[in-house]
C-alpha cells in the first residue's frame, strides 16, 4: 500500500474508536482530495477522489491488501458524491467482511455517521476548489 502523504489533515471524531480523516493526497498513489475511515484503528474505508479515470476507493484495506474499486469516470465532485454514498449507505457491509471480529462487532451510530459525511463532502470540496478541481 505503500507510504502516504496526508496534507492538511483534518479529524472528525465520530464515537469511541471511530474516527474519519480528510485530507489532501499526494504520493506515488494519487493526487488529490481524500478520506480515510478508521474503526479500532484500522482503515476501512478510503476514498480517493481523484476524478477522470483515477478515482478510487478501498474497502477493508489490510485484508485486501490495497486492491482498487473504481468510481466510473467522473469529475471529482462526483467523485465526492459517491465516497459519501458509499460510506454511508455501504459501512455495515464493510464491517460485517472485515477479518477482525472486533471490528465486526462495533455499531455505528447512524446519526453521527451522517454528520461526519456532511464534514467530509464539505471539507473534500473545499480541498478541490482551492486547487481548481
Amino acid at each position: 500500500m505503500g507510504s502516504q502523504r496526508k496534507k492538511d489533515l483534518v479529524t472528525y471524531p465520530l464515537q469511541d474508536q471511530v474516527r474519519l480523516e480528510v485530507y489532501w493526497r499526494d504520493d506515488e498513489g494519487g493526487h488529490g482530495p481524500a478520506s480515510s475511515l478508521y474503526v479500532l484503528e484500522e482503515e476501512v474505508f478510503r476514498f480517493d477522489c481523484f476524478g477522470g479515470d483515477q478515482g478510487h476507493y478501498h474497502f477493508n484495506l489490510r485484508q485486501n491488501r490495497g486492491q482498487r474499486w473504481y468510481y466510473e469516470e467522473s469529475t471529482v465532485q462526483e467523485n465526492i458524491d459517491r465516497s459519501v454514498f458509499e460510506m454511508t449507505k455501504n459501512l455495515p457491509f464493510c464491517l460485517w467482511t472485515n477479518h477482525d471480529s472486533n471490528v465486526q462487532s462495533v455499531k455505528i451510530d447512524q446519526e453521527k455517521l451522517d454528520w461526519a459525511a456532511d464534514q467530509m463532502r464539505e471539507k473534500l470540496l473545499e480541498f478541490a476548489g482551492q486547487l481548481g478541481f
